[in-house]
């Protein structure tokens, strides 16, 4: 509560589509048409955070972090509440189906995708559970996979679960008395998964599905399961005609209002872009908007010397718009729209000698091509101080 609130009454850092799925949030809690109860979110919270600990990396004062317990941020919470604390009313049938977690990379994403994939699946025992873990490369799958079976010995509990870890399968199956637990990495090949049946489904790096059918595979084999839940969770990537593009925009449609799906969470988080798309990449506000934890597993003055190079490197840029905050590119802009430079040129009617007399130190430029002789050339200069 404090999490939402504090984003929608400004007092927490946010972008605008963090800002609507909060007060959307707010919005749910009144509606009579569901039950808030948060047993189930309470439990998978405890579970991550009584049980799992960080496989690598260090605090911001360089202290390890492995072993260490794997504690939930606010937003992670946030998440887990929204997921599985709604019911429709007088009813065990949960509110979500599917969510869309749009997050940039290094903000705990993976780790918790794991975590999260670990908890559900005990969460959902008496179903007999089943969860897939789906990226469209089997490496990026078995970051998760291998966050899970590093717990599992962590924990002392491998020789309770049969652990597959091969070239032709990579599970986790185990009979826990009252229900049963099955995980499996996968890569995302549809090909080969028509008979797949699962209750829960993580769709991993979604913006590097070639095609739907890559998600909607996963997906479909949901549907011998009522409180089943389908998680896609991605970084913004550089194809503005792919599916996990078109979904993006989909879900910002729902936060908008202009089309309504009860049954999807979507949790957006990148920087703020103006009405033209431009965004403001070497601001420390945006940097702090894009990413929930700033200040946690982003360490600010890093992102801004990186932003700063982006800036001064146009090569760079592209990748820091897309992997730090969050905003598809599919072209790199240029530091200027020729059209407004050669509007706002209109007003002046200079010749080169009223140039000439003015105090000023002149420069000139040309942009030299391989397939023609001149590209484009430039006057600059600046006044004699």
């Amino acid at each position: 509560m404090e999490y939402a609130k504090s984003i929608v009454e400004g007092r927490k850092l946010a972008n605008k589509e963090q800002i609507q799925g909060c007060e959307r949030f707010l919005r749910d809690l009144e509606n009579p048409a569901y039950d808030f109860r948060p047993k189930d979110a309470e439990f998978v919270i405890g579970i991550i955070e009584k049980t799992f600990v960080h496989a690598q990396g260090e605090m911001l004062d360089g202290t390890p972090l492995r072993g260490k317990p794997f504690l939930l941020e606010p937003f992670h919470k946030y998440q887990v509440y929204n997921l599985l604390g709604f019911f429709h009313k007088d009813t065990e049938i949960r509110r979500f189906k599917e969510a869309f977690i749009y997050i940039p990379r290094k903000n705990i994403k993976t780790s918790f995708a794991a975590a999260l994939a670990w908890a559900l699946g005990l969460l959902n025992r008496r179903s007999g559970s089943k969860v897939y873990i789906v990226a469209a490369a089997l490496k990026q799958a078995l970051e998760s996979f291998n966050f899970i079976n590093y717990n599992l010995v962590q924990m002392g509990e491998k020789e309770n679960f049969r652990v597959i870890d091969n070239n032709q399968e990579h599970s986790i199956r185990g009979d826990l008395g009252d229900g049963s637990l099955f995980i499996q990495a996968l890569a995302a090949n549809p090909d080969k998964q028509d008979s797949l049946n699962c209750n829960i489904g993580i769709a991993d790096e979604m913006h590097a599905y070639k095609t739907p059918k890559q998600y909607n595979i996963i997906k479909e084999a949901m549907k011998a399961y009522t409180n089943k839940l389908m998680i896609g969770i991605t970084t913004a990537g550089d194809n503005m005609s792919s599916f996990c593009y078109q979904r993006l925009q989909y879900c910002k449609k729902i936060l908008d209002g202009t089309v309504i799906d009860e049954q999807y969470f979507v949790f957006i988080a990148k920087a703020d872009e103006d009405e033209k798309g431009n965004v403001d990449y070497t601001n420390p506000i945006e940097h702090e908007k894009a990413n929930p934890a700033y200040g946690v597993s982003i360490r600010p003055q890093d992102m801004l010397n990186d932003a700063l190079q982006a800036q001064n490197d146009p090569q760079q840029r592209k990748d820091f718009l897309a992997k730090s905050l969050n905003i598809y590119t599919s072209a790199v802009k240029a530091y200027f729209n020729i059209d407004e430079f050669k509007t706002s040129d209109r007003k002046y009617n200079w010749t080169i000698e009223d140039l000439a007399k003015l105090p000023i130190t002149w420069y000139g430029g040309a942009d030299l091509s391989k397939m023609h002789d001149l590209t484009a050339t430039a006057l600059y200069g600046h006044y004699k101080g």
